[in-house]
This record gives C-alpha cells, sequence and structure tokens, in this order.
C-alpha cells in the first residue's frame, strides 16, 4: 500500500466489532480521474455490490475508473449500454472501455434434454424452477417450438432431470432462460446470477445451488 503514488482507499467497517469488512484502494492521479483501482477486498457478493455503488457514487466528480474484473463476476452485467459508452468515449482522456468479449452465445433450447445429459456428483438436489423464455412472445402460435419456459421440478445429480410441473414441498428458483443457462454451463454462480441477473431464490437454495454445480468456466476454442 506504501508504494501507491496519489492513494487513496474507501471502505466499510463491521458494525459488530468495528474492522474493515470490504474495501477498495487505488491510486487519484487528477480530481476528475482517471482513478486506478488497485486492490478490492470483500466477502460476500452483496458487499461486492456495495463497493462497486461506492465507486459509481463518485461518478459526479470522477469521470473513469479503472480495474480489474473482480472474481465471480462479469461486470458489463452491471453496466449500462456499455458498448454506447465506449463508441462515444473513444480516443478520449477517460475512454471508456473494457477488454473482456465473448465471441459466442450459448442458451438452453430444450430444459428437459439439456439437464437428461446433466452429471452431477453427490447427492440428488431437488427444487420448483419457474422458467421464463422472453423469445415466446415474438413466435407465432403456429409454431412447432415457442421456448423453454415454464414450470418444472428439477432435480440436480447423477442422473438429473426437468419434469413439468411444482411441488410445494421444494423452494423454488425463479429465473430467466438466460440466467439458468449461465449457471448450468458454470459462466457464474447462482448467488452471483441472484445479484447481477434475472435470477432469485431464498439465501439457502442459492448456497445449495452454489455447493451443487461447481463447473470450470466454458472455454471453447472455436467460434460457433
Amino acid at each position: 500500500m506504501a508504494w501507491t503514488d496519489d492513494a487513496f482507499g474507501l471502505g466499510y467497517r463491521d458494525a459488530a466489532d468495528g474492522g474493515l469488512s470490504h474495501f477498495i484502494w487505488g491510486e487519484a492521479p487528477g480530481e476528475h480521474g482517471p482513478y486506478e483501482i488497485n486492490w478490492i477486498g470483500y466477502e460476500t457478493v452483496d458487499q461486492l455490490m456495495e463497493l462497486l455503488a461506492l465507486i459509481r457514487g463518485l461518478g459526479d466528480q470522477v469521470s473513469s475508473v479503472a480495474m480489474l474484473e473482480p472474481p465471480d463476476i462479469q461486470l458489463q452485467d452491471v453496466l449500462a449500454q456499455p458498448f454506447r459508452h465506449r463508441r462515444n468515449t473513444e480516443r478520449g482522456k477517460f475512454a471508456n472501455r473494457h477488454e473482456t468479449m465473448a465471441q459466442w452465445q450459448l442458451r438452453i433450447l430444450d430444459l428437459p434434454k439439456c439437464l437428461a445429459k446433466t452429471r452431477l456428483p453427490g447427492p440428488e438436489f431437488r427444487f420448483n424452477l419457474k422458467l421464463t423464455d422472453p423469445v415466446t412472445e415474438h413466435l407465432d402460435g403456429d409454431n412447432e417450438w415457442s421456448g423453454t419456459g415454464g414450470d418444472y421440478v428439477v432435480t440436480l445429480g447423477e442422473d438429473s432431470s426437468a419434469e413439468a410441473g411444482s411441488s410445494a414441498r421444494l423452494p423454488t428458483l425463479h429465473a430467466s432462460v438466460g440466467a439458468f443457462s449461465r449457471m448450468w454451463s458454470g459462466v457464474r454462480s447462482a448467488s452471483v446470477l441472484s445479484a447481477t441477473d434475472d435470477l432469485r431464490a431464498d439465501p439457502g437454495l442459492l448456497r445449495a445451488l452454489d455447493e451443487k454445480v461447481r463447473l470450470p468456466q466454458p472455454r471453447p476454442g472455436w467460434d460457433f
């Protein structure tokens, strides 16, 4: 920290013991930036979102902030119109840019078929899934395929499945097909997606999904 030029730090203390709970530390070379965040420390996704909100709160004075993308989150999820701002500020002192970009897209087209091919180690885990698929409202009623949204009872384990229906005894996950596809393919965890995407459930179900769905991030070696 002593090696940081024009250093600044902002953070929060734990209400229980007064200890530093989450913080940012970096360089502020000018009154209006660009600031550079060298360290970011946090324990939970909620704390990370609070720190990002803190950075956003500097926006009236600070024109730009540079930082590495934190683990387990994709910053583009929380940016409004990232490509528009990139074009509008190109080559400027406060250019808005990010250097991560996907060359491909992934989404589930048939949930039961995808889960029938899913193998996850450990005991079976079941929950209700209320899945929304925005493509449905853009399709004609006579189409053979009308999206994959609906109510399902999902089983995750060595023999995974998704069956139409619901059970009053099971917890419920609400998700868009895009958010669920990202969790199912290992892009991001359920807890992170609950903060940045269209996915929600009670904390117990989110923790259980984080423990059960532990997959390597998809990194295909070719475009498709």
